[in-house]
């Protein structure tokens, strides 16, 4: 009877967590088709592009073409046309008539580009052979910035890109390219549950955690743009999970294949240290064993980092040499990732890691036709909430409470955040909090559910106490 009523209790979760899951995907899918109908219906004073989708999509449309060569699917044959000056700009224009080209869209700022389509394919590139155009790129409107039909995006690793290009071969169109982000979206939500229940044990508060991620407007957004960080995210959780159940080089292995989606995934390293460390200190607590320990974890992380990099940009390497993939996306992307990225007024917003608790110098990612801003800061309250328990129960960590793992999590990416902005990145954007945003409700609910007990509430001020004694005699003792 009892066994019944535990195997109705596990079921019923998973149907209220498929439940949140429809819902996650709902919102993200529901604001992904959005975001395509305002662009659409704004072209041509819009095209297509959210905010640093402009660098990523039009990077993985160039990877498709340079690299694979392979062209984007479309509804129609459409293509953007490059020219080396204007006057050869000037004379496509006004031979398209002759040969049955529509041109879309001329008012390119930043390069000498016409965006056109025809009824077949061929004759587009016949047109673009008679009028000495220098480029030709099929698929959805380029984005209107100098090179661009160059941008490969090395800053960053390929992955993410190679995701979106493939979504290009069913159709280069805004939708297509946010499928992934959904899709990631997801697994943040369903890993969400797993690690707040493998530390709690608790389905309840498991569900309560994932529905608060699955509707943060965090997730909800970065979920429904072709943008990075939401990759990170959901890697960065899977190495986190596994590290939660003592899988601990199996976890070095995600988050090598993380960071091929963007460097800053290896911030995870930090919390993934603590766990290690603890891990380590089941079997030695001497000082060295746990240094030697920590620094071959290190190592591990590093060769996962080293063999993922090269086996992801495989394509890349053999297309531009080993010498120049190194020296563009290790050497120049490392740098990039550690210096101020942008001065000035026409910058983006950016903003310190303290800030993304408070809601302060948030990035806005749209602004919708009715002037509504769409800002990438979760549900400010309970990420506010969370930042003052990380630190208010910092004392209370020497005890071995659930709420231990936990905070791990979301005090370590916050502090590899920090050593990050120390050590030069001082223009971060709110987004980047993506990869807390999960971490942060997990902590929060945990935490807050431990304290229903009112004697972890005096274990924390008990511990407050101590520590305040010690530095009051150690005060007044230079005094006597």
């Amino acid at each position: 009877m009892v066994y019944i009523m535990r195997l109705n209790e596990k079921i019923f979760s998973y149907i209220l967590l498929i439940l949140i899951i429809a819902v996650n995907i709902w919102l993200s899918v529901s604001n992904a088709l959005f975001l395509e109908h305002e662009e659409v219906s704004r072209f041509p004073h819009a095209k297509g592009y959210v905010s640093d989708e402009v660098w990523y999509v039009n990077a993985a449309r160039n990877i498709l073409r340079n690299i694979f060569n392979s062209i984007p699917n479309i509804d129609k044959p459409k293509a953007t046309l490059i020219y080396t000056s204007n006057e050869d700009l000037q004379r496509a224009k006004s031979l398209a008539s002759l040969y049955n080209i529509n041109i879309i869209y001329e008012s390119f700022t930043k390069i000498n580009a016409i965006y056109v389509e025809s009824k077949d394919y061929n004759n587009i590139k016949v047109f673009a052979n008679k009028t000495n155009a220098i480029d030709v790129i099929y698929g959805w409107i380029l984005a209107d910035s100098g090179d661009i039909n160059k941008y490969m995006n090395f800053e960053h690793p390929p992955t993410a890109k190679y995701l979106i290009a493939l979504t290009m071969l069913f159709e280069d169109r805004p939708f297509f390219w946010r499928v992934p982000s959904i899709i990631m979206g997801v697994i943040v939500t369903l890993m969400t549950y797993f690690i707040t229940y493998t530390i709690s044990k608790s389905r309840e508060i498991s569900l309560i955690a994932t529905a608060f991620v699955a509707v943060d407007p965090m997730t909800r957004f970065l979920s429904s743009i072709a943008i990075l960080d939401i990759y990170i995210a959901a890697f960065t959780l899977i190495a986190i999970y596994l590290a939660l159940k003592d899988r601990l080089k199996e976890a070095t292995l995600v988050l090598g294949i993380a960071s091929t989606f963007k460097f800053t995934a290896l911030i995870a390293f930090v919390p993934l240290l603590f766990l290690y460390i603890k891990y380590v200190m089941r079997q030695t607590t001497r000082f060295l064993d746990v240094l030697s320990a920590s620094i071959e974890y290190l190592f591990l992380v590093i060769l996962s980092f080293t063999f993922f990099q090269i086996l992801f940009s495989l394509p890349i390497i053999i297309k531009i040499g080993l010498s120049n993939w190194f020296t563009e996306s290790i050497l120049k992307a490392l740098s990039w990732h550690l210096t101020i990225k942008c001065v000035g007024t026409d910058c983006p917003v950016a903003s310190t890691p303290w800030d993304w608790f408070f809601g302060l110098n948030s990035f806005p990612l749209y602004v919708d036709s009715h002037g509504k801003v769409m800002y990438a800061a979760g549900f400010i309250p309970a990420y506010t909430i969370s930042f003052i328990l990380m630190f208010l129960t910092l004392p209370y960590r020497k005890y071995n409470t659930i709420s231990r793992d936990a905070w791990y999590i979301p005090f370590g990416l916050f502090l590899g955040y920090c050593i990050l902005w120390l050590a030069g990145s001082r223009t971060q954007y709110s987004f980047y909090a993506i990869q807390l945003t999960a971490p942060i409700y997990i902590f929060l609910v945990i935490q807050l559910y431990e304290y229903l007990s009112r004697d972890k509430i005096t274990l924390t001020l008990n511990a407050w106490k101590a520590i305040l004694t010690y530095l009051w005699n150690a005060l007044t003792a230079i005094f006597r």
